[in-house]
Formats: C-alpha cells, sequence, structure tokens
C-alpha cells in the first residue's frame, strides 16, 4: 500500500510540476504507462470540488497530436475506469484548454446518478472545453432548450464537472453526450440506421456552396458516423437523396411530400432553436443528421456545437441581441420552408406557442440563474486559472470589451431579455 501511495504520489507530482503540455517527458504518443485502478481508488483523491464532481482523468504526460483514441485512466466518485481518450474538435484544439472524447468499456459503462439528473449507462462521453465560454453555461443552456422544446426531440444530455489531469487542476467542463448509434437506439431509434455529421458550411442542403459557386458533391460537408457501408460505394447515397430532394423538388412536390423524408417538426424546430438562441454557427455544418433502415426511414435532426449562441460568436465577438437573421441564405431547407406560407406560417405560430410557453423569458431567465449559482464557485476558480490566456489567446485578444464571469452572466440575462422582448413584437 505505501508503495502504490508512493507511485500514485509521483504521477500526481509530475502533472502538477509538468502540466500535461510540457516536455519533461519526451514521449511518441500515449503511454501504457498509467497508474492502476487499485492505486487510484486507493488514493485520496477528491469526488467533489466547489460542488461538482470531479474527473481524474490520467494519460502520458506528453499529450499527444495524433487523432484516435489511446488508453486512459479516469476516476471518479471514487471509481476508476481503464478508458479510451482522444482529443476532439478542430477550431478547439487550438485552445490551451482542449475538448476531450471518452470512451468506456462495455461491460463498465459510465454511470453518475448526480450530473443532470443521471448519465447512466453511458458508453461515450464528451469533455467540452468552455475556453471560448466565460459564462461557461452557453452549451448546458442551449442544449436544454432543445430538450425542453419537445420531448419528442433526440435529447442530447449535458452537466459540469471539474477536471483534473494527471493531478494537475484543468478547470471547469461541460460534460455532454455523444452523439452516436448507441445514444440514439437509447432513444428508441434503429442502432443500425446512418448518422452523418455536418462538418463544412457546404452541408446546406443545395447545389451551391454558400458562395454560389457549384458545387462538385451534393454530399459535400457530410461525414458517415454510423450505419453500413462506412466508406466507398453506397455510403453517401442516402444523405445524397435528401439533399436532392431538398435542392430540386418543385414548390408542390416539396409541401407534399417533405413529410415522407423528414421528420418536419425536427427540421422546422432546427430553424426555430437556430434563430432564437443565434446559433450562426450551426445551421448548416455542426448537425447529425440520422435515418433509419428502410424505405420509411425519416430525418432526424440533433444539434452540436452550440458555443456559438446566447449573444457571441464562436470566436467570442458579441452578436447584438437586435441581429435578427432567418439564415435562409445559409441553409436552403430553411429556405423552401420559409417560402412556403403553408408551412412558413404554422412554423412561425409554433415559435410564438414555444415563447409563450416552454421557452418563455422566465424560463430562461431562471435556468441562467440556477446554472450560475451551480457553476459559481468553479468559475471563478476556472478564471483565475485561465483568465490571462482567455484575455491574450489570438482568435480574440483584439477585443476591448472583456467580460469577467459576473459580468459575462449579466451580459447574458440582459441579452435574453432584449432578444425575447424583439422575437415577441417581429419574429424573423
Amino acid at each position: 500500500m505505501a508503495w502504490r501511495g508512493r507511485r500514485i504520489a509521483s504521477w500526481l507530482l509530475t502533472g502538477m510540476a509538468c502540466g500535461v503540455l510540457s516536455a519533461c517527458q519526451v514521449m511518441n504518443g500515449w503511454s501504457d504507462s498509467l497508474p492502476g485502478c487499485e492505486e487510484l481508488e486507493s488514493s485520496a483523491l477528491h469526488a467533489e470540488e466547489d460542488g461538482l464532481p470531479v474527473f481524474h482523468l490520467f494519460f502520458a504526460p506528453s499529450l499527444p497530436e495524433e487523432d484516435g483514441d489511446q488508453p486512459a485512466r479516469l476516476f471518479s466518485w471514487g471509481r476508476c475506469s481503464s478508458v479510451e481518450a482522444k482529443l476532439r474538435g478542430h477550431t478547439s484544439r487550438a485552445f490551451p484548454k482542449r475538448s476531450y472524447t471518452l470512451t468506456f468499456p462495455p461491460s463498465a459503462r459510465f454511470e453518475d446518478p448526480l450530473l443532470d439528473a443521471g448519465f447512466t449507462g453511458r458508453r461515450k462521453l464528451v469533455l467540452i472545453s468552455p475556453f471560448n465560454d466565460n459564462s461557461y453555461l452557453r452549451s448546458r443552456l442551449a442544449f436544454t432548450l432543445w430538450n425542453r422544446m419537445s420531448p419528442e426531440h433526440l435529447q442530447v444530455k449535458t452537466g459540469s464537472a471539474i477536471l483534473y489531469l494527471n493531478g494537475k487542476y484543468w478547470g471547469l467542463y461541460t460534460v455532454a453526450d455523444h452523439v452516436d448509434g448507441e445514444l440514439l437506439a437509447a432513444q428508441g431509434l434503429d442502432a443500425e440506421g446512418e448518422l452523418f455529421k455536418a462538418i463544412g458550411f457546404e452541408a446546406n442542403f443545395s447545389r451551391h456552396t454558400l458562395e454560389g459557386s457549384l458545387k462538385s458533391s451534393l454530399t459535400a460537408g457530410f461525414e458517415k458516423k454510423e450505419g453500413q457501408p462506412r466508406s466507398g460505394r453506397g455510403a453517401y447515397e442516402s444523405i445524397l437523396a435528401f439533399t436532392e430532394f431538398v435542392a430540386d423538388a418543385d414548390a408542390e412536390t416539396f409541401r407534399a411530400e417533405r413529410g415522407s423524408w423528414m421528420e418536419t417538426r425536427d427540421y422546422e424546430d432546427w430553424w426555430i432553436f437556430a434563430t432564437l438562441v443565434h446559433t450562426n454557427d450551426s445551421v448548416s455544418k455542426n448537425a447529425y443528421h440520422y435515418r433509419a433502415p428502410g424505405a420509411e426511414g425519416l430525418w432526424r435532426f440533433i444539434p452540436w456545437d452550440l458555443d456559438t449562441s446566447f449573444g457571441q460568436a464562436w470566436n467570442t465577438w458579441r452578436i447584438a441581441p437586435e441581429l435578427l437573421s432567418d439564415f435562409s441564405d445559409r441553409n436552403l431547407l430553411f429556405a423552401r420552408m420559409l417560402a412556403d406560407p403553408s408551412i412558413a406560417g404554422p412554423m412561425r405560430e409554433r415559435y410564438r406557442d414555444l415563447l409563450r410557453g416552454e421557452l418563455r423569458e422566465e424560463e430562461v431567465l431562471g435556468l441562467i440563474e440556477q446554472y450560475s449559482r451551480e457553476l459559481a464557485a468553479a468559475a471563478r476558480r476556472d478564471e483565475a486559472h485561465w483568465g490571462k490566456a482567455y484575455r491574450d489567446f489570438r482568435r480574440w485578444r483584439r477585443r476591448t470589451d472583456f467580460t469577467t464571469y459576473d459580468e459575462e452572466i449579466e451580459y447574458l440575462r440582459q441579452w435574453v431579455h432584449a432578444r425575447w422582448r424583439l422575437l415577441e413584437q417581429q419574429l424573423p
């Protein structure tokens, strides 16, 4: 036991002294030289700090740049898991505080009944870095609103936790579901269905790019994540056919047949959601589209990457609440729905009903209060640790309107108040 204590202490001290980005140890990729679960479970690692769960993630002291899952250990709530971990995201890889995907063994799935009313039986989790969101709650708030818009929506759970990397405090993170076949199957969908992620602005359901030039392929901007075949001939036939329908159907055919292609409420609510909180980085790319196998399978929508929302762009620059856009120039599917009064009229009426009901201002402000109280101590600690790096980051260091955590929460409140008041008078 003493030997185990010395070894785990060595890991903790190495992490504290070197940090995961240092050159204390030169290694090619990640290492299998990890602390054992017995050692971690016998150590005195905190399970909770600042009222939030703590994740202790251990991997090689030299953080790799290559893609792919690598061995790691996760210790949380007194339980150790041998997991696989990888860096995730494109833009966020440039952040000093990065995002990760964790994969758990099938026989030892993640369980945390206290995290956002219960993450149970999860095979994968996403640890989202809020480095570009000093409110620390935009992603959680946006996903919560999407979930509350309709119980029929495909749900993405989120929560918050504190992360330590190799024993070193790494700050406040948003914990989210990983969108994949298992998550969708748990919500009643066919695990054999096809799942595509829109990874580029070209995934706009048009024959043209945003700049107006003809696309080389209608599948440009989409990446297949689930379903067979994963690559090669036939892999993208379904999303190609969907895009061709949206791009080429005449107005009467689009109106009459769209319900045989898609779950119309999902895609109408996508437009409402995008214009409500101004997710202008997630109106073509940063979205998931799922279709069950077979001729009767309908396309479903799941949002993703929601740090651009509630008054800021992905690079933290401010977006005024008065800026109303219908995003019809960014997504042809939106344009097709808005161009048909028989679709647009009921869609806008649902918008008004949501603003008076599930998404009314008082509910949204109440969520901001709830989350900000929950996160306050952890957010201020993270701000003290990462604040200078945040303000000095090259993508936004020219800003002259930086806020503290408390000021950003007030900015968020005022943005919602002004935005909701405007939408009551004028929908996009």
